[in-house]
């Protein structure tokens, strides 16, 4: 038998396990597969979170949230028409200090969940700077002394754009981006000076990356782009041909990353970058890079396969937020002496799943966090199928607590990174717009 036939056999017979040993390289020694192991479940048998303590009962959660070295969480909260800043312990949830920021600028004010088409989340951003935190959404911005003792409010100038969803900490300033079509943005300085120029993004202050298959990102995030400088020719830029690439028929190779989106890292290093090739996770270690296939039926008999809309890093851990839909029929089967009419009814159901998955391959938890009927807030299904996902957000890398936080417009969930136990909640998701 020739070598060629000899490893197409070894990888048919891989596939007919969930706990399949890694696949034989295919095409070059950099890149290895396997099907995703540990305890796997059918996509629909998924637990939910256990419910969480609830902390400021009666808030509804306003702004990405703050994450800091010490072990804090802070971020703006809603009561009613009041706005709220507020400091949590991250281990517990104990409210550390607050403050008052006054009445909910109009411009602010939100009574609805995500919206067609926003990926990146439209609400205020909070980021921690030299003794005060930033809060900035659409043209206004906040400025709130750590322990709350003063809050300075201010509004952007005419001529400037309005907000987009990043900042940076520059040199102890707030570089705060603009919808100005160039990647621009501008200087708040730590005292509340806003400069009377535009600047273009700081070097080290990474986007958020690369949409593609990804439906909610943030610059907020632990994960960011890949910040290689990349030569101008090289339209590989860092991507395994032998992942993601297409096959030329006059090269007589794999070219391009035409296969892979979502080429994000933690911590700037390229080696740790974690994307998506047709859906399925990819990792790569050092030279090397790992593809995570999600089990299906054809696979092995367990059905694990859902989209992957999101995901989150947090060295070495990576979370996966992920949607999957199916269709349903309902029978009410009177009885032969009833009056009651037969009734059938289709429904389309939707399972959210956050799911933490090792480097490796090994899945470490899974857990739903919304099941039931697919919302209705556009004529297009995939509109449907995409507004029930999360924003997923890791502590700080320097935190003596590790959370991993499920962002919806309304609710912040913490959860511990390691087992997925929840440990608060504050708020709820706000209601589907109407379509």
């Amino acid at each position: 038998m020739n070598p060629r036939a000899r490893n197409i056999l070894l990888v048919v017979g891989a596939v007919t396990a969930i706990n399949a040993i890694v696949c034989p390289r295919m095409w070059q020694e950099e890149y290895e597969e396997t099907y995703l192991k540990g305890p796997v479940t059918d996509t629909w048998s998924v637990s939910a979170f256990d419910p969480a303590p609830v902390v400021l009962p009666g808030a509804s959660w306003a702004s990405l949230p703050a994450r800091t070295s010490d072990g804090k969480v802070a971020g703006w909260i809603h009561e009613g028409a009041e706005g709220k800043f507020v400091a949590l312990d991250e281990a517990t949830g104990r409210v550390l200090w607050q403050a008052s920021t006054g009445p909910v600028p109009a411009g602010l004010v939100r009574t609805d969940g995500w919206r067609i088409k926003e990926s990146v989340p439209a609400v205020p951003l909070t980021l921690a700077g030299p003794g005060v935190y930033l809060v900035a959404g659409n043209r206004t911005w906040m400025l709130v002394a750590d322990g709350g003792a003063s809050v300075k409010t201010g509004e952007l100038p005419q001529q400037v754009p309005a907000m987009t969803g990043g900042a940076c900490l520059v040199d102890g300033n707030f570089w705060i981006a603009i919808a100005d079509s160039r990647d621009g943005g501008v200087m708040l300085s730590a005292a509340g000076v806003l400069a009377d120029v535009r600047s273009d993004r700081p070097a080290g202050c990474l986007p958020a990356g690369d949409g593609g298959k990804a439906k909610v990102i943030s610059s907020m995030q632990n994960a960011h782009t890949d910040p290689t400088a990349y030569a101008p020719d090289d339209y590989v830029r860092g991507y395994p041909p032998e992942v993601c690439g297409k096959y030329n028929k006059s090269e007589r190779r794999r070219t391009g990353n035409e296969w892979c989106s979502d080429m994000r890292t933690t911590d700037g290093d390229a080696k740790r970058t974690v994307m998506l090739h047709n859906g399925d996770p990819v990792f790569r270690q050092e030279d090397e890079w790992l593809l995570v296939r999600l089990p299906n039926p054809y696979s092995g008999g367990i059905d694990f396969n859902p989209s992957i809309v999101g995901f989150e890093l947090a060295w070495p851990r990576a979370f996966f937020d992920m949607t999957a839909y199916r269709h349903v029929t309902t029978e009410n089967n009177p009885s032969s002496t009833s009056f009651e009419a037969k009734k059938v009814e289709s429904r389309t159901e939707l399972i959210e799943i956050v799911a933490s998955i090792a480097r490796t391959g090994e899945l470490q938890w899974a857990r739903s966090v919304v099941r039931g009927d697919m919302p209705r807030v556009s004529s297009d299904f995939t509109e449907n199928l995409h507004y029930t996902r999360s924003l997923l957000l890791a502590s700080h890398a320097g935190s003596p607590t590790q959370n991993l936080y499920v962002f919806k417009p309304g609710m912040l969930l913490a959860v511990d990174q390691a087992t997925g136990a929840p440990r608060f909640q504050i708020g709820a998701p706000l209601p589907p717009p109407a379509p």
